[in-house]
């Protein structure tokens, strides 16, 4: 599968398609089967798979570049590209060489989907992992092939530990059909992403099947996956918000030069006020993609070299990820407030966007009061670099 494109330049290829069917999927509630078959044709939902099981391999700032074109076309597919290709990447990072053989050496590579987070509990015999669970928000599981669901264990109805004390969470991935999914997603925006619940019951899961959710050293050769599950979500999260912006910035320009205002002597877009504040959005804009293209490329090079990430690092990944949907936040509401009545009447691309980064910006993920344990290891560092320049 691997070939000269880039995941770049086949997102373009394909951004068209996506773009057209975006009202289609927001009605369906999920990606439509001509964007789904598009971005398999294109490969994009094993860009983060090892060129040896048929993946692309793909630098983590041309998968970037990758989700955010796809999320200016229509955030919904960008969020849900976004979950389907750090995904399906997990289970071959950190599952065992017996499991991954199974999963991935089919006549098609698997699409991963799931809720990766604790909904259900399960005991562990010989390996193997029997449980149930109710889990909520799986992005992009109508069109999976295998779901994850992360589990507590436990022993003797009491809860399993680590050794600092956290509950143990075992990440099982099982085929899809061994879910009943609910069809229940009916949200205010990316409403287009199938992010419906789903239940496991009293499911078995197989040793090597299964993985600890806060693994942060990836099994295969690629060293790109010690960056961990919580890495490789960030990254998607980060890309989608930045194509979200991107696509706000591009309906304002358009909207700016193509209407005039009952109160404006000429277009809003020769006005001053206006001129002003989209450059100061711009530069948010930019300011925003440029950290991110930074922080993962600089983070690639580092593990590939052989480093380990410090605490502080892997904190900066989510300190990024807020940081950028904080920013989208308000490029986009700008952008909003600058469409007048076409951020009003549906169907409308800001309106669009104004909802789906309103949605994302719910995720826990991105959630404020994270920048407090963030902020922890941060300093520390900070706390060093003072250190060492005193006694310079």
């Amino acid at each position: 599968m691997a070939g000269a494109e880039t995941m770049f330049e086949r997102a373009q290829r394909i951004a068209p398609i996506v773009r057209a069917e975006a009202e289609a999927s927001e009605k369906l509630g999920t990606m439509t089967p001509k964007v789904v078959q598009a971005i398999k044709d294109a490969g994009l939902f094993w860009m983060l798979l090892e060129k040896k099981v048929g993946g692309f391999q793909a630098p983590m700032t041309d998968c970037m570049r990758a989700w955010e074109e796809i999320g200016a076309a229509d955030g919904s597919a960008g969020w849900t590209l976004m979950a389907n290709s750090t995904g399906t990447a997990v289970p071959y990072a950190y599952c065992s060489e017996e499991a991954v053989a199974e999963i991935y050496s089919g006549p098609e590579l698997p699409i991963m989907a799931g809720m990766l987070g604790p909904g259900g509990a399960g005991v562990e015999v010989d390996g193997a992992l029997t449980g149930s669970g109710k889990y909520r928000f799986g992005s992009g599981s109508l069109h999976a092939t295998w779901i994850g669901a992360g589990m507590f264990v436990m022993d003797d109805k009491i809860m399993r530990k680590l050794p600092d004390g956290s509950p143990e969470v075992r990440v099982c991935w099982r085929p899809a059909s061994e879910a009943k999914f609910h069809d229940e997603w009916d949200v205010m925006g990316l409403r287009g992403t199938g992010s419906v619940d789903y239940d496991l019951e009293n499911v078995t899961t197989p040793a090597g099947f299964h993985h600890e959710r806060q693994i942060d050293r990836g099994l295969r050769e690629w060293r790109l996956y010690d960056i961990g599950i919580p890495g490789l979500a960030c990254a998607g999260h980060t890309g989608m918000a930045l194509g979200l912006m991107r696509r706000a910035l591009e309906e304002a320009t358009r909207i700016a030069f193509g209407k005039k205002r009952p109160a404006y002597q000429t277009v809003l877009g020769e006005q001053q006020v206006f001129r002003h504040d989209f450059a100061y959005h711009e530069a948010a804009y930019h300011a925003a993609r440029d950290t991110t293209l930074r922080l993962y490329d600089e983070t690639q090079d580092f593990l590939e070299s052989g480093g380990v990430l410090t605490p502080a690092m892997r904190a900066r990944f989510r300190q990024n990820c807020i940081y950028v949907h904080r920013t989208a936040a308000d490029v986009i509401t700008f952008c909003y407030q600058m469409g007048g009545s076409e951020s009003l009447r549906n169907p409308s691309d800001l309106g669009r966007c104004m909802r789906d980064i309103c949605v994302a910006n719910q995720h826990i993920f991105v959630d404020t009061i994270a920048m407090q344990d963030i902020a922890v290891p941060i300093l520390d560092e900070w706390k060093q670099r003072v250190a060492a320049a005193q006694t310079a």
